[in-house]
Formats: C-alpha cells, structure tokens, sequence
C-alpha cells in the first residue's frame, strides 16, 4: 500500500554577505541587466552573477528593480579564467593587422 506523504523538499535559501554591483546596463526601458560580485555565510568563494532585472514597484509605490530567474552566477575565478582566455584572443586578433 502506498504512503499518501507527499514528498517534500527542502530548500535553504543563501544568505548573502556581500554584493557588489559592478555594472548595470539598461537593456529595454523596463529592464536592466546587472553584473554582481557575490560572497555567501558560510561559503569561502566569491561568485560573479550576470542577471537581468525588471522595474517594478515596492509597497510604498516607489519605483525598483527586482531579479528574475533570467541570469548566471558562476565562481569568480572561473569567470576571471574564461574571461581572460576570450579577452587576450580578441585583443591579439585586433592588433594583428
């Protein structure tokens, strides 16, 4: 006979510690995409988040920006080395003329 507990799961939201916003770009008038440095309680690394935002409003009325689910967020280092990597090649290509 089967059990009619329903599975549960439990989702433990980070805490964040730091952030820090690098670059935001407007990309349509409702939408901004914003580039973050993030550090989480309890966790050793810094991750990088690329991630859209879209204009809303607070209880008070006044106009804000609240995250979507459109977005990455990868460790910092790991951002750093594929940065570089496509960075230099580009610039190398240009320079080669």
């Amino acid at each position: 006979m089967k059990s009619s507990k329903k599975k549960t799961t439990r989702i433990t939201k980070s805490r964040i510690e730091y952030q820090e916003l690098i670059k935001e770009v407007r990309s349509k008038s409702y939408e901004v995409v914003r580039l973050s440095r993030i550090k989480y309680i309890g966790n050793d690394y810094y991750f990088i988040d690329i991630r859209f935002y879209q204009r809303g409003y607070n209880d008070d009325g006044s106009e804000t920006y609240f995250p979507t689910k459109k977005g990455v967020q990868i460790k910092e280092d790991l951002f750093y080395k594929l940065f570089d990597e496509y960075f230099f090649n580009k610039l190398g290509k240009q320079f080669k003329t």
